[in-house]
């Protein structure tokens, strides 16, 4: 594991925070609930947390009570409990593109991504569960698979018009919401965005102590207009 880590920041007392040992993780419900302050309006992904199945022409459903056969105008929803799956993510990629994304002052760099993953393991609390993963992105007319049972596919799967994110991802849960078959299946006609759920808004920090050893700060230059 030797591709470098990106993580970017919009505050650079935040960036000497997390150069500190200071990671910062947020729930699944937070990203997919989070408001621009400053637009004043979500800009979170909807689907943060949930696996969506839709087919153009929606599911083929056998109704064999009457006999019939045919398309769905729904899609198949898998969700896991958003609320108690703490993620931290960071990205493969060091582009102009995120760094205008996440309004980026300072961008540290995880050039041992490796002993990050075992420092953090090391300060994960007694019995979580967790996983490290790169995140997969996907079609949502392409079916399920294997993804739909399992709150930690589910966490680290993305649509993917998120793809130039390339994202990695680090979560836990204390909850037992990571175990197999801890998921939620609707079948949904998601017509407008679901209301935010606040209560479902956590934060926990994990101090892995000071990482300059395999981490560099990065300025970053804001471009301005002539």
């Amino acid at each position: 594991m030797k591709h470098s880590r990106y993580k970017y920041f919009s505050k650079l007392e935040h960036a000497s925070q997390f150069m500190a040992g200071k990671v910062y993780h947020q729930t699944l419900a937070f990203f997919r609930d989070y408001e621009d302050k400053s637009a004043k309006q979500i800009i979170g992904d909807e689907f943060e947390s949930t696996r969506i199945f839709r087919p153009v022409d929606g599911p083929q459903v056998n109704n064999q009570t009457q006999g019939t056969h045919g398309p769905l105008q729904m899609g198949f929803e898998s969700s896991a409990r958003a609320g108690e799956i703490y993620v931290f993510c960071v990205s493969f990629a060091f582009t102009d593109e995120l760094k205008k994304e996440f309004a980026a002052v300072a961008c540290v760099e995880i050039q041992n991504p490796l002993k990050f993953i075992q420092r953090w393991l090391a300060k994960l609390p007694d019995g979580a569960s967790h996983f490290a993963k790169k995140v997969d992105y996907y079609r949502q007319d392409h079916g399920p698979g294997n993804v739909w049972p399992q709150p930690h596919l589910i966490a680290t799967t993305k649509l993917e018009r998120f793809a130039y994110q390339q994202e990695y991802r680090l979560g836990f849960s204390t909850t037992g919401a990571l175990e197999f078959g801890q998921t939620t299946q609707h079948l949904v006609d998601r017509r407008a965005r679901p209301a935010p759920k606040p209560d479902e808004h956590h934060h926990w920090t994990l101090e892995l102590g000071d990482l300059r050893d395999i981490c560099t700060l990065h300025p970053v230059k804001i471009a301005t207009a002539l």
